[in-house]
């Protein structure tokens, strides 16, 4: 069966002397990979047609590992292969998501999250909030978000400017009252304010650095216990925004 849609590509790694494997992010077949055969030979059709960040058009044999027969790229983001900083960020998004996100079903959320994150870096230098801001989406299509609202225990909608504290093993906010005395990560009303915020259709017009920290470390604790990911990249993309 040969199967058509269009995809990202999330990442590539050799397969014998003269072949790759790529594995793409597609809306309608979610991830899966795909043998390209002889790609590394001089004449190989598929030179120049795929790279990382690319949006391309592929055609594949549906098979245990799919091979592709044909590839055309739709968008090639040139904006990623001049600017390092955003290049980093990218690399961090589609690493972040090839590792949340098993093989095989729709995606479609998930999909237009990194065509969204790698349009917007392709087009700007980002800063270091916006890998919060694609990081709380990201919870959100993995189903990994607590409610920013309520005590995940008790159900109490938290007053404005309250603060609570989170069971990041157990994806929980809770209240004062329900978390007890030195249990779980604090966050500050100022925090869950940011957060609230930052889910709507703009960003805070600023984070305080206090604010920032907490921000990095609720997402990051989530991202660990849930979506197994390697916290070094998530690092070196944080600090790499905050070289000048």
């Amino acid at each position: 069966m040969i199967l058509k849609d269009q995809a990202l590509v999330l990442r590539m790694y050799p397969f014998g002397n003269t072949s790759r494997i790529v594995v793409w992010l597609s809306p309608d077949y979610g991830k899966l990979a795909t043998l390209v055969k002889g790609s590394q030979r001089g004449k190989s059709p598929f030179l120049g047609q795929y790279d990382s960040f690319y949006t391309c058009e592929i055609l594949f044999y549906a098979r245990s590992l799919h091979i592709l027969k044909e590839c055309a790229p739709l968008d090639a983001r040139p904006g990623l292969r001049t600017d390092w900083r955003a290049c980093a960020v990218a690399s961090y998004a589609a690493g972040a998501i090839d590792r949340a996100v098993p093989f095989g079903g729709a995606a479609l959320g998930l999909y237009r999250l990194l065509e969204e994150t790698l349009d917007s870096l392709a087009s700007r230098t980002p800063g270091p909030a916006f890998i919060l801001r694609f990081e709380l989406h990201l919870l959100r299509e993995l189903g990994l978000a607590p409610g920013w609202t309520h005590c995940g225990k008790c159900g109490t909608r938290l007053p404005d400017g309250a603060s609570a504290r989170l069971n990041a093993a157990a994806g929980s906010l809770l209240c004062l009252a329900c978390a007890g005395e030195g249990r779980g990560l604090p966050i500050s009303g100022a925090t869950l304010e940011a957060i609230r915020l930052m889910g709507g259709e703009h960003m805070p017009a600023s984070i305080p650095e206090r604010v920032f920290v907490e921000i990095r470390d609720v997402f990051g604790g989530l991202l660990e216990h849930h979506a197994d990911l390697d916290p070094h990249p998530r690092n070196l993309a944080f600090q790499i925004l905050r070289t000048t």
